[in-house]
């Protein structure tokens, strides 16, 4: 079996053959696919499920992939024809005079941005013609590019000598305590490429700095709500400090079952939850009552619940340890042991919420397990195909050389 593979940034195809591509079962998504003329058969061989963009290179061009900047030294180093294919970003230097440009024999290709000064956009667009590109003017210094996952603060504002221009590529968060009108004063262009999450009160400050809507997802948090930022278990006595609180949350939330109806009731004002929550079935209703979001997953449960992260390996001899029939929440991983029997699910399980995945090695458990699933957003395998997955499976390749 060859190699499954989920997200590829580039596939490069340039110096591939019909042997080397045979070498891969299945790639799930590309951003871009790079071939020389004449080598295009290849992608039919490739079982690809979605293709962002397929880029011929031309005879006699050159490749890069990645940020390329040129200033007005790299022009002036360039001499002869000079015929280049560009999948990135390409940022035009501001000491760049409009006569380099022109005195040059330029040939670019460019998937991906230029950023250019915007007195050069003209000449930008005439040499930078092919491909496809989005050209983007700036002021004053060039754009600040910021990787990963960032929390805008006052501290970075004020370190500004000028007015900047901010290109996120991924997680941008602009939180409640930012000063918004120093924000305006530093922030001259703002790009996102991947998530920003805003306070709804500051969503005009932040739409006057953007061109265009955020390459990716724009979250907003309603005024008024507290951000949970990770997962939390509310008990009897932890949930006595809140008086009508409303939570904002992308993490479970789990009210433990000595939280009476009245504690409840005085505790919790309204929660926005893109996570599941679970509860008693006490208090179910009054949970549906407080929810922003109907999709939002309530895991209700009579007795007792398990919530199931990482991996972990269950025999028989637990499942007979329980007292009442148990509610099983899998996010991680549940291995069952050789030993375990369909009528111990019957009799020790209530019902399985199933997020991530369980592990059986009879095909009869299995379906013990099928009857008792109230949600399925997982998988039931036998172990031997689940160490096949683990043994072939890539997940994220920047770029895949065939």
């Amino acid at each position: 079996m060859g190699q499954r593979i989920g997200n590829v940034g580039v596939l490069n195809l340039l110096n591939a053959t019909e042997e080397s591509t045979r070498e891969y079962e299945r790639i799930d998504n590309v951003g871009a696919v790079l071939y020389r003329a004449g080598n295009s058969h290849l992608l039919s061989l490739l079982n690809i499920g979605n293709v962002g963009a397929a880029i011929e290179l031309p005879e006699g061009f050159v490749y890069y992939n990645g940020t390329l900047e040129m200033d007005a030294a790299y022009f002036d180093s360039l001499e002869g024809d000079i015929r280049q294919l560009i999948n990135g970003t390409v940022i035009i230097g501001k000491d760049v005079q409009p006569e380099q440009l022109e005195g040059k024999r330029l040939d670019f290709i460019v998937n991906g941005e230029i950023y250019a000064p915007s007195r050069l956009l003209g000449a930008v667009n005439r040499i930078f013609a092919k491909g496809s590109r989005k050209i983007k003017g700036y002021a004053g210094a060039p754009p600040q590019f910021l990787e990963g996952n960032f929390v805008l603060s006052n501290a970075f504002l004020q370190a500004a000598e000028e007015p900047m221009y901010l290109v996120m590529n991924g997680v941008f968060n602009i939180p409640k305590e930012v000063d918004m009108e120093l924000f305006d004063e530093s922030i001259h262009n703002l790009d996102v490429n991947g998530v920003l999450t805003i306070q709804e009160e500051h969503e005009a400050y932040v739409y006057k700095k953007m061109a265009s809507l955020p390459n990716g997802v724009m979250i907003v948090i309603p005024n008024g709500y507290d951000v949970l930022k990770k997962k939390v278990k509310f008990n009897s006595r932890s949930i006595q400090s809140f008086q009508e609180k409303k939570l904002w949350t992308k993490k479970p939330v789990i009210f433990e079952k000595d939280i009476s109806r009245e504690m409840f009731e005085k505790a919790i004002g309204k929660i926005d939850s893109k996570s599941y929550i679970v509860c008693s079935e006490e208090l179910e209703d009054l949970l549906y009552e407080r929810l922003d979001r109907l999709e939002t997953e309530v895991l209700s449960y009579e007795h007792h619940y398990v919530l199931i992260e990482g991996e972990q390996g269950w025999s028989n001899d637990q499942f007979l340890w329980m007292d009442h029939p148990v509610n099983l929440i899998v996010e991680g991983i549940l291995v069952l042991k050789d030993d375990v029997t369909e009528e111990v699910l019957r009799t020790k399980v209530a019902a399985i919420d199933l997020l991530g995945e369980i592990q059986v090695t009879d095909k009869k458990v299995k379906g013990a397990l099928q009857s008792k699933l109230r949600v399925n957003e997982g998988r039931i395998v036998e172990q031997g195909q689940a160490e096949e997955k683990v043994r072939t499976g890539l997940q994220n390749i920047g770029e895949l050389a065939l």
